[in-house]
């Protein structure tokens, strides 16, 4: 069984011969110090055999200053040490800034970044996915966060013209991807805090599920499976997942109280579940054999009946050990055979 089947095994809630095995973001830092001849996270995840290669959407940089860049949203990051880039500011300001703001187009020259690289080399051999936002961290970042929860209170309308507006070039570009040849849709707007939710699961009914189904039925018209991630504790709001027609959930963070036991028990017939290795404290400061027992304990709650693919809670940061990393693909690999009692 190839990469590709074992992820589509486990996408439909069948067994594959083993755990699917998949990280979407790796820091630079991690994957050249395992293999420093890599170019890219590409490289590195054909050479160590993970069974996802991942794209992402490719969003030019039109200036720079110092540690700060401006992308062609018009929104000024924050870069730090370890490479990693904030939003600080965005280009709207009141409900006029946005009347004159443009959505950077889906079919701009480059947004699908090395994605028909890695059809050609890989379709079929091994499952590929595309990663991107829909709407509400992009609408976050155009008038900030703080005030976006505002209008919602405030300003409703305003809330969903903007998201409309952003979700329907979004949607062009999910349909690219997928029409291009990529087979899962990962989208990376989080929604909650460690504690829950960043609004009520009344204002996530209002503003957010309806265009989550929208944006889920347009990739499931164009033969795509649609994988949400989210960071935190997402409890409160799993039954609007369920209703928005996601596929998969990515994350299920230990560090936000999200048990894969739990998730599996309530949710595991209905979405696959990806996760849930702590990718903070564990892999910073965590041994060898603590990165083995989270690994066994993921498979063991997680694995039985299909529908669960092994991966960290959020990405490979800057401050993993490498070596904690190779542990995930080592005993994921060795553990996770379904003919194997753990």
């Amino acid at each position: 069984m190839n990469s590709y089947e074992r992820v589509m095994k486990a996408l439909s809630f069948e067994e594959p011969d083993r755990v699917p095995i998949a990280e979407f973001d790796i820091h630079k830092r991690i994957y050249t110090a395992l293999m420093p001849t890599a170019k890219e996270q590409y490289d590195f995840d054909v050479e160590f055999g993970l069974d996802v290669l991942t794209s992402r959407a490719w969003y030019q940089t039109v200036s720079e200053q110092g540690s700060h860049f401006t992308d062609e949203w018009g929104i000024i990051y924050s870069r730090n040490e370890e490479e990693t880039a904030y939003p600080i500011k965005g280009p709207i300001e009141n409900i006029g800034d946005f009347k004159k703001f443009k959505v950077p187009s889906a079919d701009y020259d480059g947004r699908l970044s090395n994605l028909p690289k890695i059809v050609k080399n890989h379709k079929k051999e091994r499952a590929i996915a595309y990663e991107m936002r829909a709407m509400f961290l992009w609408a976050a970042s155009l008038v900030g966060l703080e005030n976006l929860l505002v209008y919602m209170m405030i300003e409703p309308e305003f809330v969903h013209e903007i998201l409309d507006t952003i979700l329907e070039e979004q949607i062009k570009l999910a349909k690219n991807a997928v029409r291009a040849g990529a087979d899962i849709i990962i989208e990376t707007d989080d929604y909650a805090f460690n504690k829950g939710p960043l609004f009520s699961p009344y204002l996530f009914d209002v503003f957010i599920t309806p265009r989550l189904k929208r944006f889920a039925d347009a990739i499931h018209e164009e033969g795509g499976y649609f994988l949400k991630h989210t960071d935190g504790n997402i409890m409160a709001i799993m039954d609007s997942f369920i209703k928005a027609g996601i596929d998969g959930l990515q994350s299920i963070d230990p560090i936000a109280s999200m048990d894969m036991g739990e998730m599996k028990e309530k949710y595991g017939t209905n979405i696959s579940l990806w996760g849930n290795i702590d990718c903070g404290n564990l892999l910073a400061y965590g041994s060898e054999e603590d990165v083995k027992e989270a690994v066994c304990q993921c498979i063991k709650k997680g694995a039985k009946g299909g529908g669960f693919v092994l991966m960290s809670s959020n990405s490979i940061p800057h401050s993993a050990k490498p070596q904690n990393f190779l542990s995930i693909l080592k005993y994921g690999r060795e553990y996770g055979k379904y003919t194997k009692e753990l």
